[in-house]
């Protein structure tokens, strides 16, 4: 309609140059010629649902299962809007017809000819009605003028009006990609096979009732003329052949013989036939052979399954191609309305995966992540609680993205009365050396693991940009060249990882080994160690140097392989959903945007175990003074089993391993099953 407005707008601006026009639309219909079906409601319902059981039970299992969801109104914020006008219209549509008799008749149409039509009463601006249309009854018209997409629509049985504009209807369709304009049906892909099926329904139901010979020839022993051959064909066919002879006697004319051709209906197999149709047409609706009785297969959890894949392969599907529809044609006449919307939380089919949903939101819990994006995430329908928007680090439920919160010294002294008295014990004592009690024990663990999870935050903030300077080179990499350049793009970023992971390497074996070397150096006044044995930690020592280098290589070369293997999935699972390159990057952009963040945080998080740990070490050997270790696992339920039979409370030669095979905590030959997530210490003894 503003065509006229932007030409004359084009001149003004620019008076001598060429129009261009803002988009023209390609397609190989004709402009003003209506787009007639090829396939009719009466038609399909006739020939397909009325008369094909198989159809029929496929129609009505997508048709009872998406007309059962209820709609609802968002508003900006993604809260539902109670009462809201529009909501009230889709329950009560019109006088003759609830919600979801309008879903029913357009999603039964959807699926017998892959189109449907709603006919909204618009009064002021708003939907007071809707009404059902029959595609049958209506026609798209192309249009001729350039940048619009429709004349209108062709409706049949109107004299006074017979084109109506293009606003008149909602056109919702199942995609032809032959054709933009009109859709097709799953019907129509399994016309064949239904068919065949109807047919030899027809032919057995007969078959059956005329039981006698089977098909042949007749021969003569003698050559016929062509007006005796042209005779007995009419014959046999006008006796024989139509639908309702089939399988009668033959009565044979004398000298004629009678020669089997085929096997008997006893013979075919029936049976079998009728279930590869099943199985075919089942598979044009997406839907499972259970659903139309093919219960071959039909234990509790296959229908378990396939109740589940109805909504989420079907269903689901259908609904978003209805809501997308909505919002494009109806949302823009409501300014307050976000979206509109539809709520499966009560979908039974669907609720069975409810404990696999705790299951994961623990698991996500537990890795800093806000319940808030959890519950939106996973569709939990959990109310907004105080809290909820704050994520909390594993280890100790501190807050993430603060400094580890404490119990303050009086809550402590208030629900443990010995800790004041430990408190003032331990005060002079050496904090790793010879810790003889459990109250030790804890004070040592307690110390060097929230040393250990503020490091894990500052270093999670230097790996995150590598993350996702990562993200930008592997979209980028996958568009220009697909997945083989995606490989190349992860390990171009190995000199920058090796140069953090070493560097970093560097600062926490200085901090800890600082922190272990004043602990076994202890105070000159106590006379533990004379003034002439202090000694200073070396963070750079020839020993220093060559495990960085070694862990360095072996951590980043981790590192990659983890990021190729998360992208090739990501591939892999696009490739298979048949989705294009450009989806498929999108798919890899919001993994890295998503992921990059908790990605970091782990990596932070196994590099200061691994280096924390052989920093104390290295400064028990420097120190010369060491001759046992002892193994301290954290002090809570969540510790492996090996690191539990590990912490026997024995002190062991130095140089000896313990009982899970590590020298100490964090120690790489353990290998990720060991040291991921670890939280174990240890402490030292010189005797």
């Amino acid at each position: 309609m503003f065509e006229g407005v932007r030409a004359s707008l084009a001149r003004a601006i620019s008076p001598n140059t060429a129009l261009v026009n803002p988009y023209t639309v390609i397609s190989e219909h004709q402009p003003d010629t209506p787009i007639y079906t090829e396939m009719t409601v009466r038609k399909a319902t006739r020939e397909g649902y009325k008369i094909s059981v198989y159809v029929y039970r496929a129609v009505r299992t997508i048709v009872q299962a998406a007309s059962a969801i209820p709609w609802i109104i968002l508003d900006k914020n993604s809260e539902p809007m109670e009462n809201h006008e529009l909501g009230e219209v889709l329950k009560n549509p019109c006088p003759e017809f609830s919600g979801q008799d309008l879903m029913e008749i357009k999603i039964a149409h959807l699926l017998l000819v892959g189109n449907a039509l709603w006919m909204p009463i618009i009064i002021r601006g708003k939907i007071r009605e809707i009404w059902p249309v029959m595609p049958d009854l209506v026609a798209p018209i192309p249009s001729n003028v350039r940048g619009e997409w429709l004349k209108g629509w062709q409706v049949y049985g109107i004299e006074e009006q017979p084109i109506v504009p293009p606003s008149t209807f909602i056109h919702f369709m199942q995609m032809d990609p032959g054709n933009l304009y009109w859709g097709t049906s799953p019907l129509i892909a399994a016309a064949r096979t239904i068919d065949t099926d109807n047919e030899a329904q027809d032919t057995q139901k007969v078959s059956m009732q005329n039981r006698a010979t089977p098909d042949g020839v007749f021969t003569h022993e003698s050559v016929l003329t062509a007006e005796q051959f042209e005779e007995a064909q009419r014959q046999v066919h006008e006796k024989f052949m139509l639908k309702s002879k089939r399988r009668e006697p033959w009565v044979l004319g004398a000298g004629a013989k009678w020669n089997q051709m085929s096997m008997t209906p006893v013979e075919m197999d029936y049976v079998l036939s009728r279930l590869h149709g099943l199985r075919d047409i089942a598979g044009a609706f997406g839907i499972s052979p259970i659903f139309l009785g093919d219960l071959e297969q039909s234990s509790y959890n296959n229908m378990m399954e396939a109740r589940k894949a109805l909504y989420e392969d079907v269903v689901i599907p259908l609904l978003d191609d209805t809501k997308s529809t909505l919002n494009l044609r109806i949302k823009s006449m409501y300014p307050e309305i976000g979206m509109i919307s539809y709520d499966v939380s009560k979908v039974a089919a669907l609720r069975g995966d409810f404990n696999k949903k705790v299951e994961s939101a623990k698991n996500l819990f537990g890795m800093g992540v806000p319940f808030e994006e959890i519950n939106a995430k996973l569709e939990l329908g959990f109310e907004e609680f105080e809290g909820w928007d704050v994520g909390y680090l594993p280890f100790n439920l501190t807050p993430s993205g603060t400094q580890p919160v404490q119990e303050s010294e009086e809550d402590i002294e208030k629900n443990e009365p010995w800790f004041k008295e430990l408190r003032e014990r331990v005060a002079s004592m050496t904090k790793a050396l010879n810790l003889d009690t459990e109250e030790k024990k804890i004070i040592h663990w307690k110390r060097i693991d929230d040393r250990r999870i503020g490091w894990s935050k500052v270093i999670a903030k230097k790996v995150e940009p590598l993350y996702i300077a990562e993200g930008k080179k592997v979209v980028k990499a996958y568009i220009g060249s697909g997945s083989a350049g995606v490989e190349a793009a992860i390990k171009g970023s190995k000199k920058d990882w090796t140069d953090l992971i070493k560097s970093v390497s560097y600062a926490l074996i200085e901090d800890f080994g600082n922190e272990i070397a004043e602990d076994l150096d202890g105070e000159p006044s106590k006379g533990e160690f004379p003034t002439e044995l202090r000694w200073i930690f070396d963070p750079f020592s020839a020993a220093v140097n060559a495990w960085i280098a070694k862990h360095a290589a072996e951590s980043v070369t981790s590192i990659l392989k983890t990021s190729i293997i998360d992208v090739h999935r990501i591939i892999q699972k696009g490739v298979a959903d048949g989705i294009g390159t450009q989806k498929i990057a999108k798919s890899l952009r919001k993994f890295y945007d998503e992921k990059s963040a908790w990605k970091a945080m782990r990596v932070a998080r196994t590099e200061t175990s691994m280096a924390a740990g052989y920093g104390q070490r290295e400064a028990a050997l420097q120190s010369g003074v060491v001759k046992t270790h002892s193994w301290i696992s954290s002090r809570d339920d969540r510790v492996r089993d090996s690191h539990i039979r590990a912490d026997d409370g024995q002190a062991i030669p130095l140089s000896q391993r313990f009982k899970n095979g590590l020298l100490y905590p964090g120690d790489s030959a353990g290998g990720p099953g060991e040291i991921v997530y670890c939280r174990c210490v240890e402490s030292f003894g010189t005797k």
